[in-house]
C-alpha cells in the first residue's frame, strides 16, 4: 500500500514546497554565501542577483542568508510549540474528559479564561511577562495554543468513554490506566496530530508577527519577522527586503497546512478511499 503522504495530492504538494526549503536551510552553513550577520556597506540595498539571490539590506547584509537562518528559527518554534501543545493537550484533556468531576471543572475553567483572548494578543501579553528571545517566545505561543488542544482532546475523550469497547473493558474490570493508554489516547491521536501540524504553521506565523513587532527574536539575530521589519521603510526602493522573506513564510505555512491532510489520511483509515 502506498504512503498516503505521497498519494494525497495536497500533502504531495506540501512536500514539494517544504523539502527544498528545509534542504537549503540545512546546508546553509556550507553554501558559498555571505554570513547572516556579516555587513558590507559597499553592497548596501543591492537588488537580487547571482551573488545575492534575495538582495541586501541597508547594512549590506545578505537577505538570502538571513532568510535561511530565519527559517531555522521558525521551524524550531513551530515544531516545539506543536510538541508542547500536543503533550499538554493529551495529558490535561484526557484527565478532564475521562475522570470529569472537580478535575474537569478546574481544567476547563482555566481553559475558558485563556480562550477568551485571541491567540496573538495572548502571546503578546505572555511575551511581555516572560521576556523576548527564543525560549520565551516558544513558551508564550505554546501557552496560547495549549487550551485549544485541551478542549479538542476533552471532546474526543467524552465521545469515546461511552463507547461499547470501553464498557466492555469496565466489565472485565480493566484498570483506568489501561483503558486510557490502550483505548482512549490511541483513538484520539489522529485528530490531535492533524491539529499539531496546523498549530506548527500557526506558530510560525505568530513568531514572525511577534518578531515584526519587536517582541520576539531580537536583532541582530535573524528571524523572518525581524528581517521583514527591517525592510518596511524601504518598500518603495528595496521591495525585496520584506517581500521575499514574506513569500518564504507563506510557502512554509501553506505547505504545513497541506501536509496536515496527508497526516489525517495516514492516521485515519476512515478517510482513505
Amino acid at each position: 500500500m502506498r504512503n498516503p503522504l505521497v498519494t494525497n495530492k495536497k500533502s504531495r504538494l506540501g512536500l514539494i514546497i517544504l523539502l527544498p526549503i528545509l534542504a537549503l536551510a540545512a546546508i546553509a552553513p556550507i553554501l558559498p554565501i555571505q554570513a547572516p550577520l556579516e555587513t558590507n556597506l559597499f553592497a548596501s540595498l543591492e537588488k537580487p542577483s547571482i551573488f545575492h539571490p534575495f538582495g541586501t539590506d541597508k547594512m549590506g547584509r545578505d537577505i538570502f542568508s538571513r532568510t535561511l537562518a530565519g527559517i531555522k528559527v521558525s521551524l524550531i518554534v513551530g515544531l516545539s510549540v506543536a510538541a508542547i501543545a500536543l503533550g499538554m493537550g493529551l495529558l490535561l484533556g484526557t484527565l478532564a474528559g475521562f475522570f470529569g468531576g472537580l478535575i474537569d471543572r478546574v481544567v476547563m475553567t482555566v481553559v475558558d479564561i485563556f480562550l477568551a483572548f485571541p491567540s496573538l494578543l495572548l502571546a503578546i501579553g505572555l511575551v511581555a511577562i516572560l521576556g523576548t528571545g527564543l525560549i520565551p517566545v516558544i513558551l508564550a505561543i505554546s501557552l496560547a495554543d495549549v487550551p485549544r488542544f485541551i478542549r479538542l482532546q476533552r471532546s474526543l475523550v467524552l465521545s469515546l468513554r461511552t463507547r461499547a469497547f470501553i464498557d466492555a473493558a469496565r466489565t472485565v474490570q480493566a484498570s483506568q490506566f489501561w483503558m486510557v493508554t490502550r483505548h482512549i489516547v490511541p483513538n484520539t491521536l489522529a485528530p490531535m496530530l492533524v491539529a499539531a501540524s496546523i498549530a506548527a504553521a500557526n506558530a510560525i506565523l505568530i513568531e514572525a508577527s511577534l518578531s515584526f513587532l519587536g517582541l520576539g527574536i531580537m536583532p541582530p539575530e535573524p528571524s523572518l519577522g525581524n528581517v521583514i521589519r527591517d525592510g518596511q521603510l524601504y518598500l518603495e526602493h528595496a521591495w525585496w527586503i520584506s517581500t521575499l522573506p514574506g513569500v518564504v513564510i507563506l510557502l512554509i505555512a501553506v505547505s504545513l497546512h497541506f501536509l496536515s491532510d496527508g497526516v489525517r489520511e495516514l492516521l485515519d483509515p476512515r478517510s482513505r478511499k
